[in-house]
């Protein structure tokens, strides 16, 4: 039927419709420039591109790649720890036909081909444009800036509980603080050339980073006796940024800032090589950046051995010894640096080990999880996974909906939503682990799990920033900027998770009651699990917000700390996902925090968490949901009763410490919660607010545009003072104004005479002279003038009496002029002041001014046609 699917047709053939069309649209976008001949049918060379994988290229967002000999073999480098054999090959059938093509042969993707190479005679079936995974999809590499280096290699951890608590470490102090000497009298060993740093900004990524041959930034070794350890931090998650060597077994490193930024060293992950046994090595990170942290009541940093976890199944433990954390004795005149040093023995020669200041969880591993769940064939009955978004390297922002079928319309609408996320901050893996606690739970055949399911819709974000968690930021995105300072933005383009993330529960919101939204984080300076929540005000439901919380604290009592929990809501706080959320109407919108350290509390009191101990957090969470919406109202009422008690021993406590004494009863319930509650702080993350770093040249621009044109206005005034008096001297030259047009129309009209023309001259000239003294002064006026003005001011008598003697002086050298006017007779007597009863009482619609469009004119009796000889 399809004979030339067997062989290479060598005569000419007919063009196909289709494919002169792909032909010229290819060639209109640039993506195809060969010679009009060397199109082919997509039948007759179906055999070639399958025979010939060297055609096949790796993606690369936005832009075009060369061709490479097989980048399947490139996909097996990222991938085959996590991934079974039938996966693999599912995988290559599907990204043979699935990876885009940019040769000069074209490859129609409408033909199926079967197991034994042959093309089927059927179209492939069509694509879902929102699911992502599917049973044969292939799992998307992750893609890094432009400016990275990334080494092409898979790193896989195993998991690990401790069999043994791991304690805190207790100071003995006699601690050493070494002293920073830095590159001028070590010796570098390891250093990051391309990393963008603060003045740049994100402009494209591909799936491996920077182009070209990835350099070997490790020393070289002079022979089996150099002791010189090899690092390396070009990996997903990785930071480090320089590690110098100052003595044979002490090296200083130097953490790498978020990109994009010159803030937020606190996330460390690098490896080690050349390792020695019988040596106690010494680190010491220079530029952390927090006064305050776990290191200095005694938690310590992580390690993993590969000779460990493949002879014993160990994998990452707690290790480290003579830990201090302190401030750096450098000083570059701008910000202060803190150190963190501590001393550890490798458990083997020529091992690979590596740390970490908390269980790393990178983007890899949440694609391996949620294609396990894609491919169950029960889990993903009630998970549905579909795109959120895309981040702005290009990487998916994965959204799971979880909840089991409805048997009909109605109940399918009664359900309440629950909408969990984590990983805004990327180096807060914490946040991560605690997730997949939840998902494991959630996604599990218990009793309790199906019912969950049964009664809610949950929305679930595993990762929201993927491109921090890649690249190994700690806290921002790769636009330079927190996350979750973000949540009322409106720039989709620059904060495209935080946007549809926010849109997403807006949209949630209208189809159905959110009885709950909580984002994942970890906390650096404090021990133990907590929550921040939002006070509310509708006295309704006044503590309603601490019950869950509560009822936490009271399933997980040795992790979980309700005395930690705060919920004031604070101004540098607008932006987080807990207020924007609840502001949008959920009453129960959480922050949990979970911290870096361990436990004070019951019986793991002062060890530290094991990724057990948060995934086992997960389940709690869920749990606690059972509880917070049972039927059976009594473990909901008692929480509130205890809650009233809490509280109203904390305002006795505050007024105790105020020096006070004050009877409560009746009138406690009525005090503002928020001023009895120290702030959420411990977080600088709003040291990263602002416009994202692209945009921040575009308003500099704008900004001196602004001063440019405000250097050509007067210069504002600054005080007070002056402002009034400029107010001021602006009415007068306005009422003066108003008196010059009286008396113009009054000579045109001939009721003025010809000294009349002087007048306007004579307040334009005695207005210079007099300025300082009218400043603070007004003209006698009328009621209608008094209004929304000080009726206070007026102006000084003497000081008109003056101007209008040297004004009557300087008349009585001119010659008079008969005068006709329908102002009461005058006395000429030069010396005689205008007698107080001779005001004029003109009407005010004796002006034809008005009938042409004019604002109705004012009079001011007291300043004009008094004439003189």
């Amino acid at each position: 039927m399809f004979p030339a699917l067997e062989t290479e047709v060598k005569q000419e053939t007919l063009p196909d419709p289709y494919e002169d069309f792909m032909y010229h649209h290819l060639q209109y976008y640039g993506y195809f420039k060969g010679h009009r001949g060397s199109l082919p049918t997509s039948a007759t060379h179906q055999h070639v591109w399958k025979n010939n994988p060297r055609y096949l290229l790796s993606g690369s967002f936005g832009e075009r790649q060369g061709m490479i000999p097989d980048p399947l073999q490139k996909e097996k480098l990222l991938w085959p720890t996590c991934i079974s054999s039938p996966v693999h090959r599912q995988i290559e059938a599907v990204s043979r036909d699935s990876l885009m093509l940019s040769s000069p042969l074209l490859k129609s993707r409408q033909l199926l081909h079967d197991e034994f190479g042959e093309v089927n005679p059927c179209l492939r079936e069509p694509r879902d444009l929102f699911t992502f995974f599917s049973s044969s999809g292939p799992l998307q590499a992750p893609r890094w800036p432009i400016e990275c280096e990334v080494i092409k290699e898979n790193l896989h951890h195993i998991e690990w509980v401790p069999p043994q608590p791991e304690y805190f470490y207790q100071p003995t102090g006699n601690e050493k603080l070494p002293e920073i000497v830095g590159e001028e009298k070590g010796t570098v060993v390891f250093q990051l050339d391309s990393v963008p740093t603060e003045g740049s900004y994100f402009t494209s990524s591909r799936v491996g980073g920077k182009r070209g041959i990835i350099k070997e930034l490790a020393v070289t070794l002079q022979g089996p006796e150099d002791k010189t350890l090899l690092f390396e931090s070009r990996f997903e998650s990785g930071n480090l940024q320089k590690a110098v060597r100052v003595d044979t077994y002490e090296y200083e490193l130097t953490l790498r800032t978020d990109l994009y930024t010159n803030k937020h060293t606190q996330w460390f992950y690098f490896r080690v090589q050349n390792t020695r046994k019988d040596a106690t090595y010494r680190f010491t990170i220079v530029n952390l950046l927090k006064p305050k942290s776990l290191y200095t009541i005694g938690m310590k940093p992580l390690m993993y051995s590969q000779l460990d976890a493949k002879t014993h199944n160990i994998g990452w433990r707690r290790e480290g010894n003579e830990i201090r954390y302190y401030k750096n004795n450098r000083d570059d005149g701008q910000q202060a640096f803190y150190c963190l040093t501590w001393t550890i023995q490798f458990p083997h020669d020529q091992d690979t080990c590596f740390f970490a200041h908390f269980y790393p969880y990178t983007y890899t591993d949440l694609q391996c999880y949620l294609l396990s769940v894609a491919n169950n064939p029960v889990q993903s009955q009630f998970c549905k996974l579909r795109t959120l978004c895309r981040s702005l390297a290009g990487n998916t922002v994965y959204l799971l909906t979880i909840t089991n079928p409805s048997r009909t319309p109605q109940e399918a609408a009664a359900k309440k939503a629950v909408v969990l996320s984590a990983r805004v901050h990327p180096g807060e893996s914490n946040g991560s682990w605690v997730m997949k606690g939840f998902l494991d739970f959630i996604l599990s055949n218990s009793p309790d799990a199906q019912l969950l399911r049964d009664i809610f819709v949950f929305k679930v974000v595993p990762m929201l920033n993927p491109d921090g968690v890649i690249v190994g930021n700690y806290r921002c995105s790769l636009a330079g900027r927190d996350l979750n300072r973000h949540y009322k933005t409106i720039l989709k383009e620059s904060f495209p998770c935080i946007w549809y993330t926010r849109n997403m529960i807006k949209r949630l919101l209208e189809e159905r009651e959110v009885l709950l939204y909580c984002d994942f984080h970890g906390h650096s300076r404090k021990n133990n699990i907590f929550l921040y929540g939002c006070n509310n005000n509708d006295r309704k439901y006044w503590l309603h917000e601490r019950v869950f919380p509560l009822m936490l604290s009271k399933n997980a009592p040795d992790k979980f700390s309700f005395h930690s929990c705060n919920f004031k809501v604070q101004k540098c706080k607008e932006g987080t996902g807990r207020v924007v959320m609840w502001r949008m109407g959920i009453l129960n919108s959480y922050t949990m925090e979970s911290t870096f350290g361990g436990s004070t509390l019951g019986n793991k009191r002062d060890t530290h968490f094991t990724t057990e101990d948060l995934k086992s957090l997960g389940y709690h969470v869920c749990d606690t949901l059972l509880d917070f919406c049972d039927p059976d109202r009594t473990k909901f009422m008692q929480c509130l009763t205890e809650l009233k008690e809490l509280l109203q021993q904390e305002i006795h406590k505050k007024f105790n410490e105020l020096g006070q004494d004050m009877d409560l009863e009746g009138s406690w319930s009525d005090i503002c919660l928020s001023d009895i509650e120290s702030s959420t702080s411990g977080s600088d993350s709003s040291l990263s607010d602002g416009l994202p770093v692209h945009l921040l040249n575009v308003a500099d621009e704008l900004n001196q545009k602004k001063k440019m044109y405000k250097k050509k206005k007067k210069k504002p005034l600054q005080t007070r003072k002056q402002r009034n008096e400029q107010y001021q001297k602006n009415n007068l030259m306005q009422e003066l104004k108003l008196t010059e047009d009286a008396l113009s129309f009054q000579e045109k009209a001939g009721f003025a005479s010809s000294t009349l023309h002087k007048q306007p001259t004579f307040f334009r000239n005695s207005e210079n002279a007099s300025s300082s003294a009218m400043r603070n002064e007004k003209p006698r006026l009328n009621e209608s003038q008094l209004h929304g003005r000080d009726k206070g001011t007026s102006l000084d008598p003497s000081k008109m009496t003056s101007i209008l003697t040297k004004n009557k002086e300087r008349m009585q050298t001119e010659k008079p002029r008969p005068t006709v006017s329908c102002s009461p007779k005058r006395s000429t007597n030069s010396s005689q002041e205008p007698a107080a009863d001779m005001k004029s009482h003109w009407s005010r619609n004796r002006y034809p001014a008005t009938k042409r469009g004019r604002a109705t004119m004012t009079v001011y009796p007291s300043l004009h046609i008094y004439t003189y000889p």
